[in-house]
């Protein structure tokens, strides 16, 4: 088992403690001292050196608890460190932790003013880096969460249910769905049912299912009713559909005899179509004949006209390309200009470098330390130094000024080449722009003369005589073909139409008929099927709490067996006799927020127990007002008491045989 013991425990400006400093025992140690002496900030600083946050779980700074030392005024005194030290042995090794919550105040014009907080965090004596870093060692020697269980005797009973029950579980271990499963043939179908799932998503699924047949078992009857209103009253369809058949000879006959009438002009209108099929045949001939005399009149001058453009193109094209060679012989030009004038500035350039001579600086034969001449050899060896060093850069000047030079030469040389070539481009250009200019001339000049194509097409023997041959068709046309008077059969065929519609939507309506019924009947296989599938579902409900209250009772078995003295229940009766899953802690019956306070420390105490020998850990337990309590139960931990007394200020029971408690001033 992992011993934690807290062996030292040093509070500087803590909650209105100014210096502090407690050696404990590793069995029993009592604190004791009147209200509001700071019994309870005892252990809110042990739990804020650890994680940050007080016994009500609490965290500091804003919206938390507040650990600085408050004046008459209740305002925060400043310039002061707060401070808690605890050492502890864990496992026979002293551990040394620290957290401090010190002031970040400003600089410079900002001087005086507090801008924030910040923390920092030690382990035996050496700074951590980061709050993350302290956590990690903190949650090593035992985690925030089962610490604060085998701390405070107060802090399992008050944790949600499922918290509490998911603790007791892990404790007691795993009774397996099989284990229970095998206690009645119900719980193994279950488990068929459920497999790939949780129990507790099964009954979720099995709960939306149930709502959703539920709510639609409300919706089926106000759907059967609508169903059922809007249903058309019923006919008698055989009586109609004789109307109806009688109806329709009576339309076939009279379609008949419109027929026979139209027959005798069928002939007469397909002699017609066939004159303006003719019609239109000649119309198109005579058409094709005016475009090809059309053509045939322009063509020598259309041609011609189209050669000039493209000579204009031509002329346009050249004219652009001479311009542009103009402008490139300007360039040129220009850049030779500005290279000639850079290679005069080289050649004066060389000039000066080249009559350079070495002229000696002051001072350069004394000694730089104390400008003491030089001796006459070293005056010498200078000299020969200062010569070669000026000749080496004088020659380097030089050979980067003929580099310069021999560059931009070339350059000349290059756009004189260049030039050349591009004034003969430009003639050539010129002499094709003559020539291009000349055709031109002479295209315009000796133009074909365009021709009146309408006064060819007039004269034309084909268009003429095609335009006779229509005309005479046309007036074969004009003869009247002999008319047919049908008026009063059609008024009789659209009144035995209307008639016969009027009764083919009636009898439709049957059909509307049937269909309701249909679904009318259908809504009653649902409302049965529903029902029935209802009952299983709230079947398979009653199943699965009967198989978790089984499982709970395996469980209890188990978990209780862990307590000397409390117990635990995961069922909660309800007032109308329901079951509710939650998790019980009673101790003879009585449920923990109903017993006094000396039970509930030592139902605390009990639990903290079953938790301790559990995880194999035991650490320091802090047990607020001990006073209430006669007698604790036995516990494997190390125990502090925080106890009321009159003193006036906070005191510490001194370990002794003495028959008469000693305590001490802290």
């Amino acid at each position: 088992m992992r011993q934690i013991y807290l062996k030292k425990l040093i509070l500087r400006n803590f909650k209105g403690i100014k210096d502090l400093t407690i050696d404990f025992t590793e069995q029993e140690t009592v604190i004791s001292g009147d209200n509001g002496t700071g019994k309870t900030t005892v252990f809110d600083s042990f739990l804020w050196l650890l994680f940050g946050k007080d016994s009500t779980n609490r965290a500091d700074g804003n919206g938390g608890f507040n650990i600085k030392t408050l004046d008459d005024n209740g305002k925060p005194i400043l310039n002061l460190e707060h401070v808690v030290i605890a050492t502890l042995l864990v496992d026979g090794k002293e551990v040394t932790l620290q957290r401090s919550y010190l002031e970040k105040w400003g600089t410079g014009v900002n001087a005086g003013q507090l801008k924030n907080h910040y923390t920092e965090f030690y382990l035996n004596g050496v700074k951590l880096g980061t709050k993350k870093e302290y956590d990690a060692e903190v949650s090593a020697i035992l985690p925030e969460d089962v610490f604060r269980m085998v701390t405070n005797p107060f802090y399992f009973p008050t944790l949600p249910a499922a918290t509490q029950k998911n603790m007791l579980m892990d404790m007691a271990g795993n009774v397996t769905d099989q284990d229970v499963a095998a206690l009645k043939p119900e719980y193994l179908e279950l488990l068929s049912q459920i497999t790939g799932r949780t129990l507790e998503q099964f009954k979720k699924e099995t709960a939306a299912k149930k709502k959703a047949i539920q709510d639609e078992l409300k919706e089926l009857p106000a759907r059967i009713d609508t169903a059922t209103q809007m249903m058309p009253e019923a006919e008698n369809w055989s009586e109609l559909e004789k109307e109806l058949k009688a109806k329709k000879e009576s339309l076939q006959s009279i379609e008949e005899q419109i027929t026979d009438k139209s027959k005798q002009v069928e002939s007469a209108y397909k002699a017609k179509s066939d004159i303006q099929a003719k019609i239109g045949q000649k119309r198109l001939e005579r058409s094709k004949k005016e475009s090809e005399i059309r053509e045939k009149a322009n063509t020598a001058n259309n041609a011609t006209r189209s050669e000039i453009k493209e000579l204009e193109y031509k002329i346009k094209s050249t004219e652009d390309d001479i311009s542009r060679k103009s402008s490139r012989v300007f360039a040129i030009d220009s850049e030779i200009s500005t290279l000639n004038t850079e290679l005069d500035t080289l050649r004066g350039e060389y000039r000066a470098i080249n009559s350079k001579q070495l002229e000696y600086p002051a001072g350069a034969f004394a000694c730089p330390t104390c400008s003491r001449p030089l001796e006459a050899e070293d005056i010498e060896t200078k000299q020969n130094e200062l010569l070669s060093n000026f000749n080496l850069e004088k020659s380097k000047q030089l050979q980067d000024n003929k580099n310069k030079g021999v560059t931009r030469s070339a350059k000349v040389k290059e756009l004189q080449k260049e030039r050349e070539d591009v004034l003969a481009e430009t003639k050539q250009l010129e002499a094709d722009l003559e020539n291009l200019n000349g055709q031109k001339k002479y295209k315009e000049e000796n133009l074909p003369d365009a021709q009146d194509p309408q006064k060819l097409i007039e004269v034309d023997a084909d268009w003429i005589r095609l335009g006779n041959e229509i005309t005479e068709l046309e007036n074969q046309l004009s003869v009247e073909a002999p008319a047919v008077d049908t008026s009063e059969l059609q008024d009789g065929k659209r009144l035995l139409s209307d008639n016969i519609a009027s009764l083919n939507k009636r009898l439709a309506q049957r059909d509307t008929i049937e269909r309701a019924q249909k679904l009318i009947q259908e809504y009653e296989d649902k409302k049965l099927s529903n029902n029935d599938a209802l009952a299983q579902l709230e079947k398979t409900e009653l199943t699965i709490l009967e198989f978790q209250k089984a499982k709970d009772n395996e469980l209890m078995k188990r978990i209780n067996g862990m307590f000397t003295m409390v117990s635990f229940s995961f069922v909660d009766e309800q007032l109308n006799g329901n079951e509710k899953i939650t998790c019980v802690c009673t101790v003879d019956g009585v449920p923990f927020p109903d017993l006094n306070n000396a039970r509930k420390i030592n139902a605390g105490l009990d639990i903290i127990n079953a938790i301790c020998n559990s995880k194999g850990i035991s650490a320091p337990i802090f047990i607020d007002n001990r006073e209430s309590v006669n007698e604790l139960i036995p516990t494997v931990s190390q125990v502090i008491n925080l106890t009321v007394s009159k003193h006036p200020k906070l005191m510490i029971k001194m370990p002794g045989d003495e028959p008469m408690e000693m305590y001490q001033e802290l």
